[in-house]
């Protein structure tokens, strides 16, 4: 993409040299986009400041999911609650602490593809 289709389509990334094209693959991110669809995402975002949907690992497992911050009752931190679009799989809870937990990237952007 060009830079005037940013500056019209994407108001807020770190930087031009953060952005990049992502696929994910499995239907858990369904109907919000299909396995195999390029992805904008931008890669100098690298923690969860706010809900959004994210490129993460944890280990040597890549995910794109929903990330929502959710307070801790007993105590002044958060949690991340991990959600999918397909109703089919389950949210679960992750500590932002947990050193297997790493952001790669915040996805700004989809293309969603429709075979017809």
């Amino acid at each position: 993409v060009d830079r005037e289709w940013l500056r019209l389509n994407v108001p807020c990334y770190t930087s031009l040299q953060n952005l990049c094209i992502v696929t994910g693959f499995g239907p858990s991110m369904k109907p919000m986009f299909n396995p195999g669809d390029p992805l904008l995402m931008d890669r100098g975002v690298t923690k969860v400041d706010h809900e959004g949907v994210y490129f993460f690992r944890v280990g040597d497992e890549g995910y794109i999911k929903i990330i929502q911050r959710v307070p801790e009752f007993d105590g002044p931190g958060f949690t991340l609650r991990i959600i999918s679009k397909n109703p089919d799989f389950t949210p679960y809870e992750i500590s932002p602490k947990n050193p297997h937990f790493h952001v790669i990237g915040k996805i700004l952007t989809v293309w969603k593809s429709e075979q017809y």
